[in-house]
């Protein structure tokens, strides 16, 4: 793990490099880095530390005031002579809040606090990838479609539909062979709403329902003629293009 050390005293900053070495020999440090500025310019240029060791006062500013303002997600261990800082630190993602002289043992249970956060979020992540890969995606197509002819309006369900056709104005025909001026200005409308594996788009003018197709005529030209349960004029062909996606789709559906 990547942990950025902010610190302006030599000595110090010597000392807190070497409590993390001995406490945890397999991160990886950077730094010290002695100021403000210097923060800023890491910052920009490195991806997010896993974790940032900061005294509060650096030599040209406090680091909070930087934390606070350069959006980052990661973690910070304050660590500061002055305890008039604690309220504001705990604003900025802090982890602990440490006083100099920085005891081992301070330094010990503020890296033990921060692992058992980072397993706890690490454990709500798991889960909730596990939840995601499990539940499969139920997506609520549109079922009903209210049509208005005169003063009077009626929900005609989508079993009742043959298919969508699109001239001037976009029409739902019946079952009962009757067409009904829709409220759609394109099938491209209503394509986004109802379910794929029930409708099938033809061509530019139809949108077909799966349970009115009893079958299709194969041309000379590419093209598909379907065969309707419940309306045969006009004739509807599936363009040469999309003859193969709806053999496979009229085969699975």
């Amino acid at each position: 793990m990547n942990v950025v050390v902010l610190e302006d005293e030599p000595l110090v900053a010597q000392k807190i490099m070497e409590h993390i070495k001995t406490l945890r020999p397999g991160w990886t440090l950077h730094g010290p880095i002695p100021s403000v500025r210097e923060t800023k310019e890491w910052l920009k240029v490195n991806p997010p530390p896993g974790l940032i060791i900061a005294d509060i006062q650096l030599s040209d500013g406090i680091s909070i005031d930087l934390l606070a303002s350069f959006k980052h997600t990661s973690p910070v261990i304050f660590i500061t002579a002055f305890d008039q800082y604690a309220i504001r630190a705990f604003k900025i993602n802090s982890i602990d809040y440490i006083l100099k002289p920085v005891d081992i043992n301070d330094l010990k249970e503020a890296f033990e606090k921060f692992e058992r956060q980072n397993q706890f979020q690490i454990a709500n992540l798991h889960a909730l990838f596990d939840y995601v890969n499990k539940t499969p995606s139920r997506r609520v197509y549109k079922e009903n479609f209210l049509i208005t002819h005169g003063q009077n309006s009626q929900l005609i369900a989508q079993h009742e539909v043959v298919y969508f056709l699109k001239e001037e104005l976009v029409f739902l025909v019946h079952t009962n062979l009757k067409r009904y001026v829709t409220d759609f200005r394109s099938l491209d409308e209503i394509e986004e709403l109802v379910d794929p594996d029930t409708y099938f788009r033809t061509n530019r003018q139809f949108l077909v329902h799966r349970k009115s197709i009893t079958g299709f005529k194969s041309n000379t030209n590419g093209t598909l003629t379907l065969s309707l349960k419940f309306a045969q004029q006009p004739p509807i062909s599936v363009s040469r293009e999309k003859g193969t996606a709806f053999k496979k789709w009229f085969e699975e559906n």
